[in-house]
């Protein structure tokens, strides 16, 4: 059995199911583009519901963004009008800010580590502070990596100087760029290329996949590969539901979509295809060497001590855990 469904499972078993004369609500809500891995994973996840199911549940497929941008997503799985649904971790530290320590700048190493650190030194930890806000947390989503996109080359952190750059509202990020002197505009994604094309600034951050689909490149050419912040997501369903349903229901449900692993797989496999097509389209793609990539990590320890400070909370425990999982990563590494 899946890992998530024994977090969720402990919690449903001592309280009483939805009447099992009615079928069960669920309202699944993302922003997934239907050609997408993501997209493509909930056509899966809503043939195995139809397929295992059937009428016990009343499905409603709201996938494609029908809901409004993440903050309304969040509100309804929040108040029970959705059930189920991936979140960005951007959006989900308004509601847990130490959510923001996982895109702290060059936390982690590589895919393998990220992944090793957040299943297993960081997903009870989250999942008991999301619980504390009406969400089970399921399982992590990937979103990749977070890379610099501009108009020209900027490979040492001394080229950001003075250099407009688009930012998110997440700490993480604006913390990243003003560390290196960069002229920082926060910005919505929707804004992006409109700004681009105007002048008002002349790149950004986002991951390899976001770059593509929205034509960045276009405008802003040259993408640095810093790789400085994973960019990862989560499944997210609402408490109260997920202790109403009846258990083996809940399992069924949480096992269409699949493991995490599975998920990171499709994604990954997508984010190469991405890199892949922007070198046919012209692209200049640039590679850090293990020197140039020195040079960024040392620069950034005083943004890890700001980030902890302006998210926290329990941000320096969570950031804690997560050097003791590098450093349990490590160690199995060597074995």
């Amino acid at each position: 059995m899946l890992r998530f469904t024994f977090v969720i499972l402990a919690s449903v078993v001592l309280v009483s199911p939805i009447n099992a004369a009615g079928p069960v609500p669920l309202t699944v809500v993302s922003f997934s583009a239907p050609d997408s891995a993501h997209g493509r994973r909930w056509v899966a996840f809503e043939k195995e519901i139809e397929k295992e199911l059937g009428d016990r549940v009343e499905l409603a497929m709201l996938t494609g963004g029908q809901v409004g941008n993440e903050e309304n997503m969040l509100s309804s799985l929040r108040r029970g009008r959705a059930q189920m649904g991936i979140i960005s971790i951007g959006a989900l530290s308004a509601l847990v800010p130490e959510l923001s320590v996982l895109s702290a700048p060059f936390l982690f190493e590589s895919e393998a580590e990220a992944d090793f650190v957040m299943d297993e030194g960081l997903f009870e930890p989250y999942a008991k502070l999301l619980a504390k806000r009406g969400l089970a947390l399921v399982k992590w989503e990937d979103g990749g990596w977070h890379n610099i996109y501009a108009r020209q080359p900027l490979t040492t952190p001394n080229d950001l100087r003075n250099y407009s750059l688009r930012s998110s509202a997440t700490d993480a990020t604006r913390l990243f760029l003003s560390a290196f002197g960069a002229d920082v505009v926060v910005l919505d994604f929707g804004d992006i290329v409109s700004s681009l094309e105007t002048g008002m600034v002349d790149g950004g951050v986002t991951t390899s996949v976001m770059y593509r689909v929205t034509g960045l490149y276009e405008n802003a050419p040259h993408y640095t590969l810093t790789r400085h912040a994973f960019s990862p997501g989560a499944l997210v369903a609402n408490k109260s539901w997920t202790e109403d349903t009846p258990p083996e229901v809940l399992a069924l449900i949480f096992e269409a979509h699949g493991t995490a692993d599975g998920g990171r797989k499709a994604v990954r496999a997508e984010l190469e295809q991405s890199e892949a097509f922007l070198k046919t389209e012209g692209v200049i793609m640039h590679e850090l060497s293990l020197g140039q990539r020195r040079r960024w990590t040392e620069e950034i320890a005083p943004v890890i001590e700001e980030l902890i400070a302006t998210i926290g909370g329990d941000a320096q425990r969570i950031y804690d855990l997560a050097l003791e999982g590098k450093r349990q990563f490590a160690l199995t590494e060597r074995r």
